[in-house]
């Protein structure tokens, strides 16, 4: 049950939820005492918020000869064509709208087909610089 039901439904006083089996406020009215009292509240520890791995999360802490490039910089230097083609991809869209909004048709047809060439060419420079780092990676393991 969703958190706004529930809260309208517990303010109008139609409907008391019944607390699920296993929680602690089940087991407070269940277990007796002693069962109780063996018993930790975990509502603080597990919240419904999940964690995020340690593998993945915070660098990872695996970084030993320095801070490693990450982010849109490190991808664009490494391959510049997806880069150059997704702009001029942009600039097609830009101009096909411009000439859409001032009524010229023959402009707009031209723009569009200036965007599927830039596409094109972006998909086209994706597909090269995936098989020029496919065919020069080298394993540093594997070397080993």
């Amino acid at each position: 049950m969703g958190i706004f039901r529930t809260v309208l439904m517990n303010a109008s006083g139609a409907h008391h939820e019944e607390p699920k089996k296993g929680s602690y406020e089940w087991k407070k009215e269940h277990l007796t005492l002693e069962q109780l009292a063996r018993t930790s509240d975990n509502k603080e520890k597990y919240s419904g918020i999940p964690a995020i791995p340690v593998d993945i999360g915070y660098n990872s802490g695996m970084n030993v000869g320095g801070a490693k490039k990450t982010g849109v910089m490190s991808n664009a230097s490494s391959n510049p064509g997806v880069i150059i083609g997704m702009g001029l991809t942009t600039a097609a869209l830009l101009g096909m709208f411009k000439s859409s909004f001032l009524g010229d048709k023959v402009g707009a047809q031209k723009m569009m087909q200036y965007r599927i060439m830039a596409q094109f060419f972006t998909v086209t420079a994706l597909v090269a610089g995936v098989t020029i780092f496919g065919a020069t990676y080298e394993d540093d393991e594997h070397a080993k």
